[in-house]
């Protein structure tokens, strides 16, 4: 779930919380809080009534007057709990009503000069608030029905929601802008992180915090992890360069030197030149390799597919390794499936990759067989070489596509290898989209093939 939701999500759980529980704790206070005002009112009414009746208004006509004028149930009562007085009883219903002089509120009022109580009424039969005080000449008493405060409460239960309920839109609005303006860096952080870590962010666990942010704490977690499988090659690399180019140096220097300070004879000097030469031409093949590898993994090298017919460059590129594979007694061979004679692909990728192989195989396979092959997928076209020659075991299948790797590496420097072509062939073809492979076995030989993918719809 993207993170703006999730952070909507929480603010609507903790908006929705605190509103049910201002309705609830609130709500239960303002309850009590409304009663206690009623009662107040009441009893400032009842006192009202009570002056009234001490100046010599009639009972009955007063409680009439005062219950129209107020919207209230006015009782009076006599010194001895007999009703005098009632807003709603008149005549022989007024004298029929029982004596009040042991209701709660009238009891409390002869007490403490001021009484309430909440209670059903004997006579009307709904639940009514009572307040009676004292008076000169008995109580006067006023009372309403608990459905009025009931309705107040409800009034002022459904405004405290309808206010709840815009507080909650306006904290969505503003939880979803404010999420929108954090999520986005941390989105762009994780984009930055993944595409650096490559495929070892996506291959980690996520169970931990899902979303956007555990995404970003395992993309820096496999950044700081490839910073580290990085920091590792760095070293290694500049030590296997430094190793690469320090014993052509050397024979450069030291034949440089002889024929600097001494006079050999005129066969020394072509000898001594010749291995001059030949030690250049290695350094050269192997800055050149690093050059190649270096535009590849840098993004400086952009592939330039197009369809390309494979036995006429394997006829090409076999020809020109002919001599190379006479003087190894190696019999070269070419094998494209009906299928597979033509691939999408960089001509220039394409012919370094074919020349990479057959250079390798042929380098390791002496007086032996060497067949270059295609063969078709459901996604694209496998290139490889097959080698008979002396194979490699299988903890060495892992690394023989790294940078100056070799499972030989004194013979592979008296071969003129320079470590770097598997390398550049692994790169090429994930370049086009595609991987390489290998397979083999020792003293029976080996298999290595890259992939490239068909033309895409989006390619044409």
């Amino acid at each position: 779930m993207r993170l703006v939701w999730r952070l909507m999500l929480y603010s609507f759980a903790v908006l929705a919380f605190l509103i049910v529980a201002i309705l609830g704790v609130v709500g239960n206070r303002m309850h009590r809080s409304i009663i206690a005002e009623t009662v107040s009112s009441l009893e400032r009414e009842a006192r009202f009534v009570g002056e009234e009746w001490q100046r010599g208004a009639d009972p009955d006509s007063l409680a009439d007057r005062a219950g129209r004028a107020l919207h209230r149930r006015v009782t009076i009562v006599d010194s001895s709990g007999v009703v005098i007085g009632d807003s709603e009883f008149s005549g022989d219903s007024l004298r029929a009503l029982s004596n009040h002089r042991y209701r709660p509120e009238i009891v409390a009022a002869a007490r403490y000069g001021t009484g309430a109580s909440t209670r059903a009424s004997p006579s009307k039969g709904d639940e009514e608030v009572y307040v009676a005080v004292t008076s000169g000449n008995g109580f006067a008493r006023v009372s309403v029905g608990t459905g009025a405060v009931d309705s107040i409460f409800t009034r002022a239960r459904r405004d405290v929601a309808a206010a709840g309920l815009i507080a909650l839109l306006l904290s969505l609005g503003l939880a979803a802008l404010f999420a929108r303006r954090f999520s986005g860096p941390i989105v762009e952080l994780r984009d930055a992180a993944q595409a650096i870590a490559g495929p070892a962010a996506r291959s980690r666990d996520r169970g931990r915090t899902a979303g956007e942010v555990g995404d970003l704490a395992v993309s820096l977690e496999a950044l700081s992890t490839k910073l580290g499988a990085l920091e590792t090659v760095r070293r290694d690399f500049v030590a296997n360069v430094s190793h690469e180019l320090r014993t052509p140096l050397t024979v450069v220097s030291g034949f440089a030197e002889t024929l600097a300070h001494d006079d050999p004879p005129p066969e020394a000097r072509k000898e001594f030149a010749a291995m001059i030469l030949a030690n250049t031409e290695r350094m050269q093949r192997i800055v050149d390799d690093l050059l190649d590898l270096s535009r590849i993994e840098s993004g400086g090298w952009v592939p330039r597919p197009e369809q390309l017919d494979v036995v006429a460059m394997a006829g090409e590129l076999v020809t020109a390794l002919e001599p190379r594979a006479k003087r190894n007694e190696v019999s070269l061979r070419t094998y494209v499936a009906r299928d597979a004679g033509r691939v999408w692909a960089d001509r220039t990728a394409l012919r370094q990759v074919i020349s990479n192989l057959l250079e390798n195989a042929i380098r390791h396979s002496p007086g032996g067989v060497v067949t270059l092959f295609t063969e078709h997928d459901p996604a694209g076209i496998w290139i490889g070489v097959r080698d008979t020659g002396e194979g490699i075991a299988e903890e060495h299948l892992p690394r023989v596509f790294e940078r100056f790797y070799r499972v030989d590496s004194s013979r592979s420097r008296e071969d003129g290898g320079t470590g770097l072509g598997l390398a550049i062939v692994r790169h090429l073809a994930e370049a086009h989209g595609g991987r390489v492979r290998i397979a083999s076995r020792v003293n029976e030989g080996t298999t290595v093939a890259a992939f490239f993918p068909f033309q895409t719809s989006d390619q044409v």
